[in-house]
């Protein structure tokens, strides 16, 4: 892979959906897109109504970008198929965690399950360009570790769960994907969950503000793209940040903008 470029070419008339929306990464995400020159509009699909307007203090016309498709049970997601058509790029930032799902199953089904369901209606609306939000250290658990060790070990669990949701976007062949893939978030925003582990954790362990992510994932909607399978570590991630708002605080031109494809 080509590790991304501090600033890239920037896009004209980009049509994004976010599922995850309201989640610590992916309303930073919106708030990327919806404040870019380059975002025509930006359809978010959530399970109510939320006022990103308000947390993000959006002028009218900022505000006038977005659509809020509501869909109270994420297991209804294909029920509404045509909600994804007529956009260029989707961004899924859909997840939690075992304490909050309240078991493994709910959270494989919305780490994963959710996660296929976004990338298969994505591509049968023949959205080309696909950005997803996972984790460092997705791998495969080896074949040694039974499934009913994995569903108790969560770190296990997560690990393959994030694996198996790489996988099942990489098999729809968009024509572009961007896997972010951060460490240790740094979640400590107005509004989020109070997560103590990750708490104690932070004040050892190198980490990524959520809202970094979040921008730095508008930047690569918004932007050229770097290559066909763009796969970002944290330090990816930071440089697309700092591009993101460079760009958007400066107001800097680096090209002619050139239209998605």
């Amino acid at each position: 892979r080509r590790p991304p470029q501090r600033m890239r070419k920037q896009l004209t008339n980009v049509k994004a959906v976010v599922i995850g929306a309201t989640g610590a990464c992916g309303r930073y995400a919106v708030d990327g897109l919806v404040r870019s020159a380059s975002t025509e509009k930006v359809t978010v699909i959530v399970r109510r109504e939320y006022d990103f307007a308000a947390e993000f203090g959006w002028n009218a016309e900022e505000g006038a970008k977005l659509t809020q498709s509501v869909v109270p049970d994420f297991d209804e997601l294909k029920s509404s198929p045509d909600v994804w058509e007529g956009h260029t790029v989707a961004i899924c930032a859909l997840g939690t965690t075992r304490k909050a799902a309240g078991s493994a199953d709910v959270f494989v089904k919305v780490d994963r399950d959710y996660v296929a369901s976004a990338a298969e209606l994505a591509k049968k609306a023949s959205v080309s360009r696909f950005c997803l939000l996972t984790a460092q250290g997705t791998r495969k658990v080896p074949s040694l570790f039974p499934h009913s060790m994995i569903s108790i070990v969560h770190p296990l669990l997560y690990t393959q769960t994030k694996f198996e949701a790489e996988a099942v976007v990489k098999a729809q062949s968009f024509s572009n994907l961007s896997i972010f893939r951060p460490g240790l978030l740094d979640r400590r925003v107005p509004g989020a969950d109070k997560r103590y582990l990750e708490s104690a954790l932070l004040n050892v362990v190198p980490s990524t503000k959520a809202s970094t992510v979040g921008y730095a994932m508008a930047e690569d909607a918004t932007t050229e793209p770097a290559s066909e399978l763009l796969e970002c570590t944290s330090s990816d991630i930071k440089k697309l940040a700092l591009a993101h708002e460079t760009r958007n605080n400066a107001g800097v031109e680096d090209s002619t903008p050139v239209a998605p494809s």
